[in-house]
C-alpha cells in the first residue's frame, strides 16, 4: 500500500491543535462558498460530516483515525467537518489544523463518553449542522456511538448518503452484544456503505448486521511514520526494556499482563516493564507490583497524551499487546514503526497487521505470551534482530493515512452513485431486514422522525439557516487571510454572539 506523493502538501498533524476556540464566524452572504450542495458533487468532490462521540480532546483509536482521515480529505480537495458532543467547556465550533471544523454539541454524555440517544433529540442540532454546511455525505464511526447512530438515522430521514466505519469487534451471545447487534442492524439495513478495518472486522459486521457483504469494504487504519520515527539512543542497552501502551481495562488484557509480569522477572533479572495508560484494571498492576516487590523494574507512567507517545516507545526494545479483542490494533504499528520487536495476541484483525516476521503471535494465555517474550528476548540479547531503522523502513509505506484517504473517496463516490431510499421504501426495507417486531417499532420511530423534520422545517425553514463560510473544500476560505489578520478575527468574534445565540437555539 504504497503512496503517491504530492508537492507541496504538509503531512497531516498526529494531535489535533486549535487555530481559533471561537464560534462560527458568519458567512459572507456573497461568497462563492454559499452555492448548494450540488455543487460540491459536480466539482467531483463532497461535503463530508463525519460524526461520533468520540473525538479530540479524548484520544484514542477511533479519534485518531477521524482526525487523520479528515486532514488527508481535506489535503484532496474535500469539505470535512467534524461533529461530536461537548467536552466540559469545550462546546460550540471550534478550528483545529488546516481548517477542520469541529462542532461540539450541548448533548448530555450518559456513558463511557456516549451520550444518551431518543432518536429526536438530536435532529434539531444535527439538522442545523447538516443544511449550514451544506453536507452530501455523513459518515458515522463507532457502534459504540449513539450520536452516529441518530446521525444515521437523521440523515436518511433528510434524503443524505450515508456512510459507517466499524472499529470494533462484538460478540453475539451476551446481552449487551445482543441489543448493540440489533441497533447496528437498523442503522445499517438501508445505510449506503459501510467499512471496516480489517477482513475479520467485515466478516464479524455482516454477521452481525445481517448485511450483503458487496455494500462493506476494507480499509485499514494508519500511522504517520514521521511521528513514528526509531531513537536506539533513548533505551538503555543494559537491560530489556517491554513497552505496554494500552487503556488498563479488561478487554485489553491487563489481567494477562498481570500473570506476565511477575513470572518473567522472575527468570530475567534485567528485565523492566514501561506501562503508559490508565483505566480500572491499573489497580492489578499496582497490586502485583506491591506484592513482588517490583516498583524499580514496573514503571506506571499513567494516561499519556499522544504527542508522548513515542517518546515512550523508543526507551523500550519489545513492544507487547495483550488484547483479548481487536478488530485492527495501531498500537503494534505504532510500536513497529519505533523499531521494536512486537509481541502479541493471535485474536481478531491482528494476523492480518503485520508481516510474520516483524511480530511474534500468541494464544491469549499467560503461558503462551511467556514463551513468545523468552523467545525475543533471546534473539535480542544474541543480536539476531534487525535494526530499529531497518523495521522503520519496512513499515512505513505498510498503511499510510493518505493512502486510506484515496480509498475512502472511491468508496464516496460509489456511496453518493446509489440512491438514498424514500420513507415507503424505507418502511419495508426496516420491516423486511429488522424482523416483524424491531422492523415495526423502528418504522414507527422512523415516521415520527419524518413528521418531526416537517415540523421543524415549518418551524424553521432551511432558506432561513445561515449558510456557513467554508474553511476547506472547493469554496475554501481557509489560507485567504482567513482568521490570519488580527483586525479580522477581532471582527469576527464581535459577531459570534449573535451567532452563537442563534445555534443554542436550535437545540
Amino acid at each position: 500500500m504504497g503512496q503517491k506523493r504530492r508537492g507541496n502538501i504538509r503531512s497531516p498533524v498526529s494531535t489535533p491543535s486549535d487555530t481559533h476556540s471561537s464560534s462560527e464566524i458568519p458567512p459572507d452572504k456573497n461568497s462563492s462558498s454559499t452555492s448548494s450542495c450540488h455543487g460540491y458533487l459536480q466539482s467531483g468532490k463532497h461535503s463530508i460530516c463525519m460524526v461520533s462521540d468520540f473525538f479530540y480532546p479524548n484520544m484514542g483509536g477511533v479519534e485518531s483515525h477521524i482526525y487523520q482521515l479528515s486532514q488527508c480529505l481535506i489535503e484532496r480537495g474535500h469539505k470535512v467537518v467534524i461533529v461530536t458532543h461537548a467536552y466540559g467547556e469545550r462546546r460550540g465550533v471550534r478550528y483545529l489544523t488546516n481548517g477542520l471544523k469541529v462542532y461540539y454539541l450541548p448533548l448530555q454524555v450518559m456513558y463511557n463518553q456516549s451520550t444518551a440517544t431518543t432518536c429526536f433529540h438530536s435532529l434539531p442540532l444535527l439538522r442545523c449542522v447538516f443544511v449550514r454546511e451544506r453536507i452530501t455525505v455523513v459518515h458515522a464511526h463507532s457502534s459504540f456511538s449513539s450520536m452516529a447512530h441518530d446521525a444515521l438515522f437523521h440523515a436518511k430521514t433528510m434524503g443524505l448518503n450515508t456512510m459507517f466505519t466499524d472499529h470494533s469487534l462484538f460478540g453475539f451471545a451476551d446481552l449487551s452484544s445482543v441489543l448493540t447487534n440489533k441497533l447496528l442492524t437498523v442503522s445499517l439495513c438501508d445505510t449506503n456503505h459501510i467499512v471496516c478495518v480489517s477482513y475479520t472486522s467485515k466478516e464479524n459486521t455482516v454477521l452481525r448486521a445481517a448485511l450483503d457483504p458487496y455494500i462493506v469494504s476494507v480499509i485499514p487504519n494508519a500511522v504517520d511514520p514521521t511521528d513514528f520515527t526509531p531513537d536506539p539512543g533513548r533505551r538503555d542497552d543494559n537491560k530489556i526494556t517491554i513497552v505496554v501502551v494500552s487503556r488498563l481495562v479488561y478487554r485489553k488484557g491487563i489481567d494477562l499482563l498481570g500473570g506476565i509480569i511477575p513470572e518473567l522477572c522472575a527468570k530475567y533479572p534485567d528485565l523492566c516493564f514501561l506501562i503508559g495508560g490508565e483505566g480500572p484494571k491499573r489497580l492489578v498492576l499496582e497490586e502485583v507490583r506491591e506484592k513482588y516487590q517490583l516498583h524499580e523494574r514496573v514503571r506506571l507512567l499513567g494516561a499519556l497524551d499522544h504527542k508522548d507517545v513515542r517518546d515512550v516507545l523508543v526507551q523500550g526494545h519489545i513492544f507487547l499487546n495483550t488484547s483479548l479483542t481487536e478488530a485492527f490494533c495501531m498500537a503494534i504499528v505504532e510500536g513497529a514503526s519505533c523499531g521494536l520487536q512486537v509481541v502479541s495476541t493471535r485474536v481478531g484483525g491482528i494476523p492480518e497487521v503485520l508481516p510474520d516476521e516483524l511480530v511474534t503471535l500468541c494464544e491469549p494465555t499467560v503461558s503462551s505470551l511467556c514463551d513468545g517474550l523468552e523467545k525475543v528476548i533471546t534473539r535480542q540479547r544474541e543480536g539476531k534482530v534487525p535494526p530499529p531503522a531497518a523495521i522503520h523502513r519496512q513499515v512505513q509505506h505498510l498503511y499510510t493515512w493518505r493512502n486510506v484517504a484515496e480509498r475512502t473517496e472511491k468508496v464516496y463516490d460509489q456511496a453518493c452513485r446509489q440512491p438514498v431510499l424514500p420513507l415507503p421504501a424505507r418502511l419495508r426495507r426496516l420491516r423486511s431486514h429488522c424482523g416483524a417486531v424491531a422492523g415495526s417499532i423502528f418504522s414507527f420511530v422512523a415516521v415520527i422522525n419524518f413528521l418531526f423534520l416537517l415540523f421543524l422545517q415549518w418551524l424553521y425553514p432551511s432558506h432561513l439557516i445561515d449558510v456557513a463560510m467554508d474553511a476547506t473544500g472547493p469554496g475554501s476560505h481557509w489560507g485567504h487571510g482567513f482568521g490570519k489578520e488580527e483586525s479580522k478575527y477581532t471582527d469576527a468574534v464581535r459577531h459570534d454572539v449573535a451567532d452563537r445565540r442563534r445555534f443554542k437555539c436550535k437545540k
